[in-house]
């Protein structure tokens, strides 16, 4: 049985397999040594079982069942040519069991998105959030938005006018921790490739758009919450729990709302907002 252990977000992932899992890029800052886990997956591989149970929710890359108290979730291969399910996991507590019918072996990133880990996370109250993560002064900020709207640029532009630490330039994991938000690195980086395995308290999430102005306006109630909500990773059944969380998070930091130019002034502005400069 080969092993093999991740960090993520202060959880550890233990994987038991047949077959070693194969690295994958931007990864190995999540490895971690063999020690007790939160979360242990046993990977199994043959013919996936039928699907059983009532149909809950269907997506292009993956479908959920459910049998009595069983959850259970096939996941199709995106590549090209594998139209079919190449894997099933089921829940048993804090033991995953998951079966993978693919002849070409297993490596980190197909392992993930086989245990489809954003919903694995969700029910851990962790939420997987579409941002670019900097770190300043020790503090986390989010930039938040959709794809194109100029995360990974406000991020560069902090790094290279304040010295900030670029943790992620896509992807963070959101958490309460000892009290406090908190976010995390992820191995999802997107086009930026910054992928740190670092983690802080959150100062502020910032709802970035584009704008012709900078402009920094507070954001509270649903005006917060909805944007935030829109950018979390999580299936449908389990809106409630995330709405639960977007709701605790607006309570917990500021939000704003940054409509701005890709320039040092908008730069300055967020500081002197943030920081009271």
């Amino acid at each position: 049985m080969r092993n093999k252990y991740y960090a993520l977000a202060g959880l550890r992932i233990g994987v038991e397999s047949q077959r070693p899992v194969a690295d994958s890029r931007f990864y190995g800052a999540f490895y971690a040594p063999a020690g007790a886990c939160d979360l242990t997956v046993s990977v199994t591989e043959g013919a996936l079982p039928s699907p059983t149970g009532d149909l809950i929710d269907r997506k292009p890359d993956r479908v959920f069942y459910r049998d009595g108290a069983q959850l259970r979730l096939f996941t199709t291969y995106p590549g090209p040519g594998r139209a079919v399910p190449f894997a099933c996991r089921e829940m048993q507590g804090d033991r995953v069991l998951l079966t993978v019918d693919y002849p070409d072996g297993l490596w980190d990133s197909m392992l993930f998105f086989g245990l489809n880990l954003p919903e694995l996370l969700a029910e851990r109250d962790c939420f997987l959030c579409h941002s670019s993560f900097i770190l300043y002064r020790e503090e986390a900020v989010l930039f938040v938005a959709e794809k194109g709207a100029g995360k990974s640029t406000q991020a560069a532009l902090w790094a290279a006018e304040r010295g900030a630490e670029i943790v992620n330039g896509d992807r963070s994991i959101l958490r309460m921790a000892d009290g406090r938000l908190t976010a995390f690195g992820t191995p999802y980086c997107g086009s930026s490739q910054i992928a740190l395995n670092r983690s802080a308290p959150v100062r502020a999430i910032v709802l970035l758009g584009k704008g012709e102005e900078n402009i920094i306006t507070p954001r509270t109630g649903m005006q917060a919450m909805l944007p935030l909500l829109a950018q979390l990773s999580y299936e449908t059944y389990q809106n409630a729990r995330a709405t639960e969380f977007a709701l605790q998070v607006c309570q917990s930091v500021p939000v704003y709302a940054l409509t701005c130019r890709p320039e040092a002034a908008a730069v300055a502005l967020l500081e002197k907002t943030l920081w009271q400069r």
